[in-house]
């Protein structure tokens, strides 16, 4: 990859080290993670209510809730596409997919294409967004005990969206210097670029 002029290498990511990213870029003070963490908390107090006074059949509600989050995983592959989607979108001709299971790493990626810091934000929320206003929707349609398993799935959605968040907190923190990304498929690698 020739690096477009003017811009230098901030940070070399391999694949399989993503989690001390994600840690990184999960902890700055920013609005981007303070969102993040706000929604993550309103959603687990708003679970703890209905249980606590909605729950008709606590047993019954709780079996669905943790159905849930199995059903997290069939989103997993959908969260994915998404992704995928938005690098078709934004210009991209290939995409591919890869995951690291023993970390329950996913990811989707693009060869060599540069992403933009614009274009790059709306690929990486594009499934938060996409999926969990969906099972809002559903939440809010369904009969009981259904609703307990979108809350499970929602929750565990959620949860999973950190490293999209944590990937949109870099773009934040450095976006004054034109932040753009490129995935090297074969290294395993993915790569930031700042203006120098």
């Amino acid at each position: 990859m020739i690096h477009p002029p003017g811009y230098e290498v901030h940070y070399q990511l391999k694949h399989d080290e993503i989690m001390s990213f994600v840690k990184t870029f999960m902890g700055k003070k920013n609005p981007v993670i303070n969102f993040y963490w706000s929604f993550n908390i309103l959603l687990l107090a708003f679970i703890i209510f209905e249980f606590i006074y909605k729950s008709s059949a606590l047993s019954r509600d709780f079996d669905y809730f943790m159905l849930g989050f199995v059903g997290f995983l069939v989103l997993i592959p959908v969260h994915e596409l998404i992704h995928g989607i938005g690098y078709k979108l934004a210009g991209a001709d290939k995409v591919q997919y890869k995951m690291i299971l023993k970390k329950m790493v996913f990811y989707a990626m693009s060869d060599q294409f540069l992403t933009n810091k614009k274009a790059f934000v709306w690929l990486a929320l594009a499934p938060f967004v996409a999926l969990n206003s969906l099972l809002i929707v559903l939440f809010l349609t369904l009969p009981e005990p259904y609703t307990w398993l979108c809350l499970g799935s929602l929750l565990m959605h959620t949860a999973g969206c950190s490293g999209d968040f944590a990937l949109v907190s870099y773009f934040y923190t450095f976006w004054s210097r034109d932040p753009i990304t490129y995935d090297d498929v074969a290294a395993g690698e993915s790569f930031f670029l700042l203006k120098a």
